[in-house]
């Protein structure tokens, strides 16, 4: 088989592994809390590098005739593992972490026998194979988001095998008879022409939405699952968007997003006049909605939702006669559906021509807008369900930190409001807390920053309103008239500037009354509280992050990962020392595993710490990883491709050069791109994804160089058994790597875990020094 043949099976196999890799960070996120990114980010390199170790041990392909039938094997293994998996998923409904999370890794066990095989029998050229390698890894970071738009996650997924099945037709059927190749390839472009006809038609049955507390669509009503269906469908970046209506009543639709933040969209005429008693009762019984009857008429102006989902606090606003709204709203298929829905909400997105509603995401909104709001909105997904702050949501959340809230006052009026509903007490107490700290560093004392909050506390969706220049006790004098007017049944206002006396005991109240009686008693009480009150930052956005610490789980995670680690480490090399027959250089071999072992870890720490910070400017998680991924993996391919050609010395030499720059670059990266990219907040979204990818290009173009050099001196130095060993190691150290980037951003913050990653490079500038000195 030609080596020209071998590099585009390379390329394709990358492309489908890193294509189902991200299509499968939105098949978890329907299923379970989170998309689980990072950990998908780990199975997949842990289950490659497991499956190098098994072919270290079980596959001795060598010559070029074995090569061939290995490939065969083991790439129509792997299709068939991914057709295994969705039909797993879909058709018996695997809800279960372990059972769906294996069946997860088994493609990617598969591919690290394919990988290993490939590149320790062609270990001779393995710069351009690491660059085919790299370059199809790329293509599929970039098709994976078409995929999923047009195809959706359970058709992509088999779209993605019939891709696999179609490379090893054209590679392997030069035997077979023209009429055979041809009405075999006929067949598969058919199949796979049928799939993109049929979109994201679920064709074989949907991916099922997993029982768990946070997934708010089993729990609207008491009985949700029973009483639920779903109207409507759509795939996309975003996730999948459910639009539910219920059996037992035919005023409110539900708009769900992988199952969670549940969002109303109300059976409404038309008539802002005269919505109807109905609506408006449900409607006022909202905590968000309160708010609106304290102003006056000259504080509607003008007013942004952030989020508005099915558009419930676009139709407060127009009933309660804002004249201006807009709504920002990252995900177009929830626009889409509400438009398509007009006949049942009376139009709330196309009808009213002082609604004017923007497919964008809310922060980077903020920061472009060249308008002031009198009020900017912000309502967290509310059912019926009391929200369990024992369980961990890790997800980052941008919206709610301190440079956030500094960012919406600033584009307020002067008598301007936020409006913030979150879903429990502990969350109104942590963002009173990082309000607190944004007024500080605005040049407000903590007692002062009191006069700006007004709180309508419960237990469920509690709501805080912050006011841009503080309350007047005038204003408070107003407001106490209007809410004496307003029924005790509705939520009520628990509290008010100047009105110590009249407070109730609840858990916010007593917060803020010793924060009142005294100012620099804040930092102590974030100490006490039994649970993380602790202001939130774009460093760590971690809002929802309910315990101090690293979390049980991904401790526990660690820990286990750690002994597979050293057992994988350390049994191989235990039998290294003990082989005395052959002539082994095993001072290159054991400098080579610590080269292995440093790569793995530090790229994966700063890969996850890069993707988490890169969030805040692309706005969409799918959209950071695969602009990461493919500017990554090009900018490796390039640099394993040209190295050679570039860096003009010897192995040790170009390793201590590359590594000592990657070190340089990362540091001047890190330090200076928010300074750039907020720079171009004004471009959309192509263009700030573009310039991500530039930035990121000359780093990638390093770190693709120390890879292949390692593979390189094991051939040199005639260890190219060794290859599957090494190779599994680099994926579990990088497995390790992705868990210990997310606890120290959690716990530390993103530039720290990615000063981590630049620390195991500069290990191995230090150790390329020494290697070279003793040579």
């Amino acid at each position: 088989m030609s080596v020209k043949r071998i590099y585009l099976i390379l390329l394709t196999l990358s492309l489908a592994i890193i294509s189902f890799e991200i299509i499968s960070t939105r098949i978890s996120s329907v299923i379970f809390v989170s998309n689980y990114a990072f950990l998908i980010l780990s199975l997949a390199i842990l289950g490659i590098g497991l499956g190098s170790i098994y072919a270290h041990y079980r596959v001795k392909a060598i010559e070029s005739d074995e090569i061939i039938i290995v490939l065969k094997k083991y790439i129509v293994a792997l299709s068939v593992s991914l057709i295994i998996f969705i039909l797993s998923i879909v058709l018996f409904k695997i809800t279960n972490p372990y059972v769906y999370f294996s069946l997860q890794t088994i493609p990617f066990f598969t591919a690290g026998i394919l990988y290993s095989q490939i590149y320790k029998v062609f270990s001779f050229d393995g710069f351009r194979l690491y660059a085919s390698d790299l370059s199809g890894a790329a293509i599929g970071a970039v098709a994976s988001i078409p995929i999923l738009n047009n195809l959706g996650a359970v058709n992509g997924v088999l779209f993605v095998s019939l891709l696999l099945l179609t490379i090893v037709i054209y590679s392997f059927s030069i035997g077979l008879r023209r009429s055979v190749r041809l009405l075999i390839y006929s067949l598969m472009f058919l199949s796979m022409g049928f799939l993109l006809v049929k979109g994201d038609d679920e064709l074989i049955g949907e991916i099922p939405i997993g029982y768990y507390p946070e997934k708010d669509f089993y729990y609207v009503y008491p009985d949700a699952k029973e009483i639920s269906e779903i109207e409507e469908s759509r795939w996309s970046i975003n996730g999948r968007s459910d639009l539910v209506k219920y059996k037992n009543q035919d005023m409110v639709k539900q708009l769900f997003i992988d199952g969670s933040a549940g969002s109303q969209m109300y059976r409404f005429g038309g008539d802002v006049k005269n919505p109807g008693s109905m609506l408006g009762r449900l409607l006022i019984q909202h905590s968000t909605s309160i708010p609106f009857l304290l102003l006056n008429e000259n504080e509607k102006n003008r007013m942004l939702v952030i989020g508005p989902g099915g558009g419930k606090e676009i139709l407060v606003g127009l009933i309660e006669g804002v004249k201006e709204i807009y709504g920002v709203e990252v995900n177009s298929d929830f626009v889409r559906i509400v438009k398509e829905q007009k006949e049942f909400n009376g139009g709330i997105y196309t009808d009213f021509s002082n609604v004017k509603i923007l497919i964008d995401e809310g922060r980077n909104y903020i920061k472009r807008a060249n308008k002031y709001f009198d009020l900017i909105v912000m309502a967290s997904p509310s059912t019926e369900q009391l929200q369990n702050i024992d369980n961990i949501a890790s997800n980052e959340n941008y919206l709610l930190t301190v440079e956030a809230i500094k960012d919406y006052l600033n584009r307020l009026t002067q008598n301007g409001r936020l409006i913030f509903t979150v879903h429990n007490r502990w969350e109104l107490i942590r963002l009173l807390v990082t309000a607190i700290y944004a007024f500080d560093e605005s040049g407000i004392n903590n007692r002062d920053a009191l006069n700006h909050f007004i709180v309508i506390g419960q237990d469920y969706a509690p709501t805080l309103v912050i006011k841009k220049t503080a309350f007047s006790q005038n204003d408070i004098s107003n407001i106490k008239n209007t809410l004496r007017k307003i029924p005790k049944s509705l939520p009520q206002v628990t509290y008010l500037p100047f009105s110590w006396n009249e407070l109730d005991k609840s858990p916010e109240n007593l917060f803020l009354s010793t924060v009142y009686e005294n100012i620099d008693s804040i930092e102590e009480l974030i100490k006490k509280d039994k649970y993380d009150i602790s202001p939130v930052r774009d460093d760590s956005p971690f809002f929802y992050k309910v315990n101090r610490g690293v979390p049980d789980d991904l401790l526990k995670l660690f820990i286990a990962i750690v002994i597979i680690g050293l057992l994988v480490v350390a049994i191989p090399a235990f039998n290294v020392k003990r082989i005395k027959k052959e002539k082994i250089d095993r001072k290159e071999l054991f400098f080579t595993l610590l080269l292995f072992v440093c790569i793995g870890a530090g790229f994966m720490i700063m890969e996850i710490a890069l993707f988490q910070k890169l969030i805040l400017y692309l706005g969409i998680p799918t959209v950071s990883l695969s602009v990461l991924l493919s500017s990554l993996l090009i900018g490796m391919g390039m640099g394993s491709f040209y190295s050679k050609k570039i860096i003009k010395v010897k192995f040790y030499g170009r390793l201590r050069i590359i590594t000592l720059f990657i070190v340089i670059y990362g540091i001047i990266l890190f330090t200076t791109y928010p300074l750039i990219l907020d720079g171009v907040v004004e471009l959309n979204l192509a263009f700030r994804a573009f310039i991500i990818f530039m930035l990121l290009l000359p780093l990638a173009f390093m770190l693709g160089v120390p890879f292949p050099a390692g593979i390189n001196l094991l051939k040199e130095h005639k260890l190219e058994k060794y290859i599957p060993w090494l190779y599994g190691v680099n994926g579990l150290m990088s497995v390790a790597g992705s868990v210990l980037a997310v606890i120290f951003s959690m716990t530390l913050g993103f530039t720290f875990s990615f000063f981590v990653g630049l620390f195991f490079y500069s290990v191995i500038t230090v150790i390329t020094w020494n290697a070279a000195r003793r040579k």
